[in-house]
This record gives structure tokens, C-alpha cells and sequence, in this order.
């Protein structure tokens, strides 16, 4: 197996690593983006996620090591060998595991009158936010992910790495504005709101599939989605708190949902 050093800013695959590390517009353009960690690594080659680059940090430890030796195995590549101030400079998260992929980022055909379970991001624009709420989905069982040309890119690193591998068991549908979701789900669609909407644990809903539509903390759903929504449900909080993270209350949403589609499933009332 060849290893490339890798020592020079100036270094042609160098500079495209920076251009996707530093914007999502970059990444959309390229149609790749970078994965860094052990666990995205293990993710993305357990999905036979396509990958197009190993980089291993120089001081990486072994475990990172032998990783990026399977990986560039498995899919005929040398492995780049970058010094730690160039890898660094490019990593999502300081002094993380020291081994990254540049993965091929899918691009899923739009579908038509889906009866699933799904989940749209209108303007959510803080990346941890949007990973986090990407690896909520996915442990309640909804594969199904929108998200609004405002939304931070599923698919750029940061998204990435706080999605924690998240991303290779959903399917992803990126610059979806609201008036296309009717046409895309055949599906309840459910609006999570700060106040005034239903009580989320005693009102009646989620009897066929779903479509959760979750906005921005400050300025909620956009006007365009919000008047598409069926339904509001609002999680009931103490009076002293305001509101919640979105990321928590998907969670909160989401795994209601996922209780009652279990305690049907079980014949209990």
C-alpha cells in the first residue's frame, strides 16, 4: 500500500481538502465531503460509503492508523499522510482521532407520494444542531430527512461529525423548499411549536405516517412551511422555561412518536 506524504499547504489535494473543510458551498459543488473520527470512518465503510481519500494526521495513534490502511485497501487508494499542522488546520474538531475520509456525498432522487415517516429542517442553521437532530432521527426509526435551502448542508464536516454516523442509515434530501413536501409525503405533517399548539402528549396524531417539520429556535417555521402545517403540538414545559434547543425537541417529538407506534405494536393501551 503506497503513503503520500504530505508536508506543504501548497499541495494540490491539499488545497481542495481545505476548500471542502472550509464551505458548504464547496462541498455541493464537489459532490464530496471529509469524515474525520474512528467511528464515521467505521460508518462510512460498514454503509460501502464511496471513498475517494485517506488522510492519517503524522502522530496519529494506531488504531487511526490501521483504519486508514483497511480503508485505502478496500478501495485501491495510498494512504496522504498529512503533518499535524496541515491536518489540523483542516479537521472539523481540534486534536481529534487524526484520521478523515473524503466520502462521496449521495444524491437521492426526490421521491413521489412516500408514505413514511419523515422529518423537515426549515432554517436550521447551527450545525450541531443539525447533526444532533440527524442522530435523533435515525434512533427513533425516521429515515426520511428535508431539509430547507436555509439549512446548514447535511452533508458538510461539522454536520458530519456531530451526526456521529448518523448520516449512512438515512436518506437525505437537501434544498427542499415547503411548498414541494406535499408532492414528496404522502404524510401527516406535524409542526413542533413553542406554544400555543396542542398538547404533544394528550392530543391524538401520529396514527399513519408523519412528516415533522422543525424551525429555527428563534424564528420558528418559515412563513411558506408554517402554512402547510396540519397540526401544531407543543411540548408541555415548566412555566419558567421558554422554550427548547430544537435538536432537544425533536428529540422530545420524536421519541413520543416512536412510544406510541411501539405501544400499538404491542396491543397496549
Amino acid at each position: 500500500m503506497k503513503t503520500i506524504e504530505i508536508r506543504s499547504a501548497d499541495n494540490a489535494h491539499f488545497k481542495a481538502w481545505r476548500r471542502l473543510a472550509e464551505g458548504a458551498r464547496a462541498c455541493r459543488l464537489a459532490g464530496r465531503t471529509l469524515a474525520e473520527g474512528l467511528h464515521l470512518a467505521e460508518s462510512a465503510l460498514a454503509a460501502q460509503a464511496g471513498v475517494h481519500a485517506v488522510l492519517l494526521r503524522e502522530d496519529a495513534a494506531q488504531p487511526a492508523g490501521d483504519l486508514a490502511r483497511t480503508a485505502a485497501a478496500r478501495h485501491g487508494l495510498a494512504v496522504h499522510r498529512l503533518a499535524r499542522g496541515l491536518y489540523e488546520g483542516i479537521a472539523p474538531v481540534p486534536e481529534g482521532a487524526g484520521l478523515m475520509l473524503e466520502l462521496a456525498i449521495p444524491r437521492p432522487a426526490r421521491p413521489h407520494g412516500l408514505a413514511q415517516d419523515a422529518v423537515y429542517l426549515s432554517g436550521v442553521q447551527e450545525p450541531g444542531n443539525v447533526g444532533t437532530l440527524l442522530r435523533t432521527a435515525a434512533a427513533a426509526g425516521v429515515a426520511q430527512i428535508a431539509a430547507s435551502p436555509d439549512t446548514a448542508y447535511l452533508w458538510s464536516p461539522k454536520v458530519l461529525r456531530a451526526g456521529m454516523g448518523a448520516h449512512f442509515g438515512l436518506v437525505l434530501h437537501e434544498g427542499v423548499g415547503p411548498e414541494e413536501l406535499p408532492a414528496m409525503f404522502l404524510a401527516e405533517r406535524l409542526a413542533a411549536e413553542a406554544r400555543g399548539g396542542e398538547d404533544l402528549y394528550t392530543a391524538e396524531w401520529g396514527q399513519g405516517p408523519t412528516l415533522w417539520m422543525f424551525g429555527s429556535e428563534g424564528a420558528g417555521l418559515a412563513p411558506a412551511a408554517q402554512a402547510l402545517r396540519e397540526r401544531g403540538l407543543t411540548i408541555p414545559v415548566a412555566e419558567r422555561v421558554e422554550s427548547l434547543n430544537v435538536a432537544a425537541a425533536a428529540a422530545v417529538c420524536l421519541f413520543e412518536q416512536r412510544r406510541r407506534r411501539l405501544t400499538r405494536r404491542s396491543g397496549r393501551a
